[in-house]
């Protein structure tokens, strides 16, 4: 499994990155959370195409 990176600070509220991530896809792909080595799904895609989850137990966005 593809171990994910922490997005940038910005990111820091699950309000902002809901903001900055707002298109569903469904094929996203699962990465290890880099904090809590949880599974995260990255179903969200920002307008640049970049691909992101929210880690529950780590309050934080997970990218690719």
């Amino acid at each position: 499994m593809t171990r994910g990176q922490w997005l940038q600070p910005r990111h820091g509220s699950h309000e902002a990155w809901e903001k900055d991530y707002p298109k569903l896809d469904p094929h996203g792909m699962d990465v290890a959370c880099p904090g809590c080595r949880g599974v995260v799904k990255l179903i969200r895609r920002s307008p640049s195409g970049k691909l992101g989850g929210w880690c529950k137990p780590c309050n934080r966005g997970v990218g690719a």
